[in-house]
């Protein structure tokens, strides 16, 4: 086995699998923070702990629904939620898929088995569409940090909050 990593032969599409695994992890670790700025319960953040994305989704949910945040706020947990969903949906495609080559020659195909049926479940797919995928997960983590920390600011108000994509610092949020 050699340690030069020149020797080896780099592959796009497994670093752009790689990109999206990883981004679908660090999501994960993201979700359960949120639930922690949402419900202050150890008990919950101790089961959450090891739950996949969409049990974490929706705790996050049950949380909002639990507890009193401000509507702007709230709003915006949801839409971090909603994107969450979305982006858990493309990431499993791409993490649980078989892929061949398109058959127009074009890109790749990623053949999904279907749920409670026989058969697979086709979405064409190429490299650039799963670094994207990754960079939109990153993007979204950061946006949910932002929609915890203010989320939390009832439990704790003297901490400034955090301003949107775009929002200048210091302008008030609500």
């Amino acid at each position: 086995m050699t340690t030069d990593a020149n020797s080896r032969d780099r592959s796009p599409f497994l670093e752009a699998v790689g990109r999206v695994t990883v981004a679908g992890a660090h999501l994960d670790r993201s979700l359960l923070t949120l639930l922690g700025s949402l419900a202050f319960e150890p008990t919950l953040l101790h089961l959450a702990n090891a739950e996949g994305t969409a049990r974490l989704i929706e705790w996050c949910e049950l949380a909002l629904k639990t507890y009193t945040l401000e509507p702007e706020d709230a709003a915006d947990v949801t839409a971090c939620l909603a994107r969450a969903k979305a982006l858990k949906d493309k990431r499993n495609t791409v993490v649980h898929s078989l892929f061949m080559s398109a058959e127009a020659g074009d890109g790749l195909e990623a053949m999904k088995p279907l749920r409670k049926a026989i058969g697979l479940s086709v979405t064409p797919l190429s490299i650039e569409d799963m670094e994207n995928l990754a960079t939109e997960i990153e993007e979204l983590r950061s946006d949910l940090f932002r929609a915890g920390w203010n989320a939390s600011q009832g439990a704790t108000p003297r901490l400034p909050r955090l301003p949107r994509p775009g929002e200048p610092a210091g302008t008030p949020t609500s």
